[in-house]
């Protein structure tokens, strides 16, 4: 019951912020970008990962998955598909302030996270990345309960991520608790779904998934999958929580 009344809350101040700000305009189904950065001793190789933008009280952050985050460089660039339906890219110096490493990477779980700041010329896109923001209320404070309906967006194997973007949606189903795995680092609170989906997912938002119900509640950040040797395979995600931690604290750290 409190999960469930969290998430209402969480509907009903998105559905409020939408239609005051145009975003209600875009499918959410497109608020979803991928990052294509280049390998530099192989120009033709590429790396390809999927990101979204959260808003926390006019203030943009760029999401993605750690392991992904430490793949790009300031020529990295982000591709979208803008409200209009139009497929738009800039790279990554043109929207994150010139540093060794822009990102903001969680010690404990698989994500990061990038301030988007205002640059000289980059105001046409930022007003175009706020159309596809994710307002950070949305990002719910609790995990969703074992079978809880769920769809990912992002780019797996790459495909939508070409001169017309369109990023493809996966329904699946929660299937653990927050559980505590093994990584590099330690131990890494993760949720285990299903199916598993492509390389190139990395960093896309889950959100609830209902056939009635357009909204962006974000319950997690798809990260990766774990297998056994017979082959079988979950997916694994970062609870939504977590980011939102994450934001609300630099959030607090930008006006120190």
């Amino acid at each position: 019951m409190k999960w469930t009344l969290s998430l209402l809350l969480c509907l009903a101040l998105h559905a409020t912020r939408c239609v005051a700000d145009g975003r209600k305009d875009v499918d959410p189904l497109d608020r979803v970008v991928c990052i294509e950065s280049r390998v530099p001793s192989q120009p033709t190789t590429g790396k390809l990962c999927s990101a979204f933008i959260v808003d926390n009280e006019s203030q943009l952050y760029l999401v993605t998955a750690g392991h992904a985050a430490a793949e790009t460089n300031a020529d990295s660039r982000l591709r979208y598909r803008d409200r209009s339906g139009a497929s738009q890219w800039v790279t990554l110096r043109s929207l994150i302030a010139p540093s060794k490493n822009p990102w903001h990477r969680d010690p404990t779980s698989d994500f990061a996270v990038a301030v988007i700041e205002a640059r000289e010329g980059n105001q046409v896109y930022l007003d175009q990345l706020v159309s596809l923001s994710i307002p950070l209320s949305t990002l719910c404070k609790m995990p969703p309960p074992r079978t809880t309906s769920i769809v990912t967006i992002g780019f797996p194997l790459g495909i939508g991520a070409g001169d017309d973007v369109s990023p493809l949606a996966v329904v699946g189903n929660v299937a653990s608790r927050v559980t505590l795995a093994d990584n590099s680092w330690g131990k890494e609170p993760i949720l285990y779904c299903a199916p598993a989906l492509a390389q190139g997912t990395s960093g896309g938002p889950t959100f609830t998934f209902s056939r009635e119900d357009d909204s962006t509640t974000v319950v997690g950040m798809y990260v990766g999958v774990v297998n056994d040797a017979t082959g079988a395979k979950l997916s694994k995600m970062v609870p939504a929580h977590l980011i939102r931690d994450s934001i609300s604290e630099l959030g607090i750290d930008e006006e120190d």
